[in-house]
């Protein structure tokens, strides 16, 4: 694994704690739920090299967003 695939498995990973975080604490709300998958698809996309994994988890980590300020 690269340098620069820690730092993203490092970012990916805090940010699912953070939607865990969020989901456990304030309101349980499906898109928090639907975020920290995401983003914890995202941080093993990266750390196993596995693009499907990757392009799974950016899609609900996008439809988490999207969730959260447009709708």
């Amino acid at each position: 694994m690269a340098t620069s695939n820690k730092v993203f498995v490092v970012v990916f990973v805090l940010f699912a704690a953070v939607n865990i975080l969020d989901f456990a604490f304030y309101g349980q709300g499906i898109r928090s739920l639907v975020g920290a998958a995401g983003f914890a698809l995202m941080a093993y996309g990266s750390f196993r090299n596995a693009n499907p994994a990757l392009v799974v988890g950016a899609v609900l980590a996008l439809g988490s967003l999207v969730m959260k300020y447009v709708a």
